[in-house]
Formats: structure tokens, C-alpha cells, sequence
């Protein structure tokens, strides 16, 4: 009896679309780039339930020939590739011929389209991958309407999250695009609401501040440098756009939104950062074959032929004065032309070692200091290494979470707190939330929000962080949001924006009563986070190192 068996289409439809359709952002975001490779200057965004009723992308691009209409359901069909020579420089977007087989195999989907040089176009209805219906049609570019995402996979719908943190996520997905194509005009409507309305600009500076508001952009620095075909430019927020956890970090390659956490670590390393989080948008682009964009099914990551030049050049950056970004789009650029031998580990270290000793009548007390948030405390019975910080946190969160709703303090000068569009939505649809934490908040409208009042313990941390903190928090909420955990959740953001930081001095008085208060707590060896608090080893265990 055969073991190995080739498995049905419909199957093999499912398992596709499982790798490239993770939610309704995915299925945005796959039609957002069909619409950018073909053409668009216009394309128009129109969700109902957060993508599972209906998702609508409508674009003036170039449109589909009617004999390549169903073959564009096909599996691994593209236009995009000819031979294996072009998997070597890929320039589009879609190159996979996944997309629309993937999403039609999860979907009842329509497309009506028209070539640019046809007379007439195709309406085609696809229910599950399965063509129902097709007939001619005048129209102009495409139109795509999914309709009930996941109908014939319920177990993927019970995988998705609570309805506001799935239109956040479509709206993150949306301002991506805006932010690397600023040519093309965007817009975008959740239930009826204009949530972006995005005309074209001619720069990257104008396009930001049309996403995030101009007094966000104004608080940018901005620097580009660029080596033969290479070039960089870096957005970078400093200063007052610190933030205590990360934010706005945002990495295009070649105009691909991707993740890359080795060229986050290099950035805080060429401008030494050691405490709290820059807000940054970093353009790379770099010949099409020397990167490579095949490794994840929904192009999230790539991989580079030579990295080594893009973190050379981001180290280089801070070698030269930042420039406004309002001449972000200036010609005149740094031209790097020898060669670069940059050193990823020359920047300068925090000092390691730090020893404080207290002597008093009862009692000899030391503690060394090592990295930025770890002390290690002499005791007769051994030795304990304590993160301070996540000490501290421990402490404040179950201040907060118990006395959150005491000791209200009304502001005598209300604060308005302008958000991004996908914050916007997050903290707009959770208000009762926020208000049973103490925070008298209220929608402002225009992707603010107004607070009237807060809670004693703390009115003197940053707000604004705060409150796009919460939004994070939120957004990587449950399907089934529960009260108590998302208010421990915030208890918890707000805890580490109140607490001690890394690289802050911190004297035996200190140390000592943080000790006594974390005892109090009810879990004094963990974070709110999770992680461990402190670390004990015995004298007795440190003799058994050495034999004795």
C-alpha cells in the first residue's frame, strides 16, 4: 500500500494560502503591490469587518489581457519572471505567482479588469479558486473584491485577532506602501470612514508628513550617503522622539517594506544609542541582483549578497552633520569613493565596571555594577545579580494595577495627543479601556485624542509614548480581548515607562529600598514581562567551582 501520495489541488491551494494569507493585511497587501507593478498612480482601499466581508482594491494601472485573466489564478503563474536569470535581479513586487492563487483558494473573489490596449474587458468570479463565471466588460485598470476571507478555512479565522487590532494592521500595511511610493495617491476606507486620503507628493519628507503630520517630520533629522550604486537615506527621530520602548521603525529595501533587526542594532550603534528608542524610516536601495527577496513567501525578509556595505555605510552616517529633512530630496548627497573598512564593534562601550561601597556600624555592603541594568550584590551567603531595572518594574507595576483608578489628578491644561492613523484607531475603539485605567480620554477627531486627566502615579511620564505604547500593546492583542489582561498589559507599559532605565546611576539607598519594596510584591523574581528579576548563587555553589 503507497504511503507518498500527491495531494489534490484544493488542498495544496490551502497550504499556499496559509503561507502567504495570514490575515486580511496580507490580502491588502498583496493587491497593493499587483496595482504598483502595474502601473497605478491612483489605487483606492475599501474594507468592511475588518477584511473578512469584503476587501475592495481598486487601481487605473495598466489592467490584465483578457486571455491572461484566469491564468493569473494559476499557480506560479507570473509575468514577471521569463527564466532563472531574473530570480537573480528582481525589480517588481509580485514575482511569485502566488498571490491571487493563494487568495482566490481562500475566498469568493471578483476581478474586473481591462488591458490598456483592449477595446473590451473580463469580469471573472472565483469562489474557493473555482471559476463560476466570466463575462466582457468596459472598464478602466482593475478592480479586486474579496469577499468572505476564510470561508472555507474557519480554523484560520479563529486564529485572527480582536477586529481593531486587524484594521491596525491594515492601515500599517497601507501607510508602508504610501511611505515608499509617494508618486502614487492612496486612499483607504474601513466601514465606510475615511481613514487615508493620500495625494502624490514629489518627496519623501512630503510623504511622511502626510502620514504622521507635519510636526512629527519637523522633528526629523535627516542624512543620506551613497557608495556607487547604493544609496541611503535615514529619517531619524531623536531627542523628543525618543521612546522607552521601539516604535515607528521602519526599513524599506529597494521600496519592499522588510523587517531586519541587524540593521536596527547597527543604526543604534553609528549613532550611539544606549537608552530608550529612536523613531527612524530608512530607504535602502541597491542593485535588484544584489539582494535577494526569495527567502519568505510574503517577502518579509531578505537577504543581502555583501551586507557588510550597508552597515558600513549606516556607521559612516554620524561622521557628517545631519541636514533638515526638509531638503531631504536635495541632490547634493555624501559620495563615499574609497574603500570602506568600517569596524562594527569601534563604537565606544559603556564603562562595565562600576563599584560603590557603603560601611556603616552594622553592616558591610557592596554591589558592582555591569553592563547597563544589572548590579551584582555581595552578600555573606553569596552573591545575587539583580536587573534593576526589571526590578523596578516589578514594584511599579503592581502600584499601578492596583491604584490606577485612585488619586485621579485632572490636568489643568488638557493634553492633545496627535497619533498616526493605525494608533489612531487602536486607542479611539479601546477609550473605555483606557478610562477605567484612570485616563480620561476622549476621540479629538483628526487622529487625536484629548486627555483631561491621569492617574497620580503617572502624570509626569511621557504621555504621548504612553499612549502609542498602549496602541502597540493593543494591537497584539486576542481574538477575545479580556479586560483584566489588557489592563495588566498596559499596567505594564506604563510600568516600564516609569521606571529606572539602563545606564542611570543607582546608590546603595536606592538599591536597598527597591530590594524591600520588590519582597512586597507578589511575584518579586519576574517582571511584569515575564522575565527573571534576579539571579542568587550560593557561596557554598561558587566553592564548588574551585573544588573547595
Amino acid at each position: 500500500m503507497n504511503r507518498i501520495k500527491i495531494l489534490p489541488e484544493t488542498i495544496v491551494g490551502k497550504i499556499s494560502a496559509g503561507e502567504v494569507v495570514e490575515r486580511p493585511a496580507s490580502v491588502v497587501k498583496e493587491l497593493i503591490e499587483n496595482s504598483i507593478d502595474a502601473g497605478a498612480n491612483s489605487i483606492s482601499i475599501y474594507i468592511k469587518e475588518f477584511g473578512i466581508a469584503e476587501i475592495k482594491v481598486i487601481d487605473d494601472g495598466e489592467g490584465i489581457p483578457s486571455e491572461d485573466v484566469i491564468l493569473a489564478f494559476q499557480r506560479h503563474a507570473t509575468s514577471k519572471i521569463k527564466d532563472e536569470k531574473d530570480l537573480q535581479r528582481i525589480s517588481s513586487l509580485g514575482f511569485r505567482g502566488e498571490a491571487l492563487y493563494s487568495i482566490a483558494n481562500v475566498s469568493k473573489l471578483k476581478i474586473i479588469t481591462q488591458y490598456k490596449n483592449e477595446d473590451t474587458g473580463t469580469e471573472s468570479y472565483l469562489i474557493g479558486g473555482d471559476l463560476v463565471s466570466q463575462k466582457p466588460v468596459v472598464t478602466k485598470g482593475t478592480t479586486v473584491e474579496i469577499t468572505d476571507l476564510f470561508f472555507n478555512t474557519p480554523v484560520r479565522r479563529k486564529f485572527l485577532k480582536s477586529s481593531y487590532t486587524e484594521k491596525a494592521h491594515i492601515i500599517e500595511t497601507v501607510q508602508n506602501y504610501c511611505l515608499a511610493y509617494p508618486e502614487i495617491s492612496f486612499s483607504l476606507f474601513i466601514d465606510g470612514e475615511e481613514i487615508l486620503n493620500i495625494p502624490q507628493v514629489k518627496t519623501l519628507y512630503d510623504r511622511i508628513s502626510q502620514v504622521f503630520g507635519l510636526g512629527f517630520t519637523e522633528k526629523l533629522k535627516f542624512k543620506t550617503i551613497s557608495k556607487g550604486k547604493y544609496k541611503i537615506e535615514l529619517f531619524l527621530g531623536l531627542e523628543e522622539l525618543l521612546r522607552k520602548s521601539r516604535g515607528r521603525q521602519l526599513i524599506f529595501v529597494n521600496r519592499r517594506p522588510v523587517k531586519d533587526f541587524s540593521i536596527v542594532n547597527t543604526i543604534y550603534k553609528a549613532f550611539h544609542i544606549n537608552q530608550n528608542h529612536p523613531q527612524f524610516f530608512i530607504f535602502i536601495n541597491l542593485p535588484p541582483e544584489e539582494v535577494d527577496f526569495n527567502v519568505h513567501p510574503a517577502k518579509k525578509e531578505v537577504r543581502f549578497r555583501d551586507s557588510r556595505i550597508i552597515h558600513q555605510l549606516i556607521l559612516r552616517m554620524n561622521e557628517y552633520q545631519f541636514k533638515s529633512s526638509m531638503i531631504a530630496e536635495e541632490k547634493t548627497q555624501w559620495k563615499i569613493n574609497e574603500r570602506i573598512n568600517g569596524d562594527l564593534s569601534s563604537i565606544s562601550q559603556i564603562p562595565v565596571f562600576y563599584t560603590e561601597s557603603i560601611f556603616n556600624k552594622e553592616e558591610i555592603f557592596q554591589f558592582f555594577s555591569i553592563g547597563d541594568a544589572i548590579v551584582v550584590i555581595q552578600r555573606t551567603d553569596g552573591i545575587v545579580f539583580l536587573d534593576f531595572h526589571a526590578a523596578h518594574e516589578r514594584v511599579n507595576f503592581e502600584k499601578i494595577l492596583n491604584k490606577m483608578s485612585e488619586q485621579i489628578v485632572k490636568l489643568t491644561f488638557p493634553h492633545v495627543i496627535n497619533l498616526n492613523p493605525q494608533d489612531y484607531i487602536l486607542i479611539k475603539e479601546n477609550l473605555h479601556i483606557l478610562n477605567e485605567l484612570g485616563i480620561e480620554a476622549e476621540d479629538f477627531g483628526e487622529n487625536s485624542i484629548v486627555i483631561r486627566a491621569l492617574p497620580e502615579i503617572i502624570k509626569y511620564i511621557d504621555i504621548a509614548g504612553m499612549i502609542e505604547n498602549i496602541a502597540l500593546t493593543l494591537k497584539e492583542g486576542t481574538s477575545t480581548p479580556d479586560f483584566i489582561e489588557i489592563k495588566r498589559k498596559i499596567a505594564a507599559t506604563i510600568a516600564c515607562h516609569s521606571s529606572l532605565r539602563a545606564n542611570e546611576k543607582i546608590n546603595y539607598f536606592e538599591i536597598k529600598a527597591l530590594l524591600q519594596e520588590l519582597e512586597r510584591t507578589s511575584d518579586p523574581e519576574h517582571c511584569p514581562h515575564g522575565r527573571p528579576v534576579r539571579k542568587f548563587i550560593s557561596l557554598e555553589e561558587i566553592k564548588k567551582w574551585f573544588l573547595r
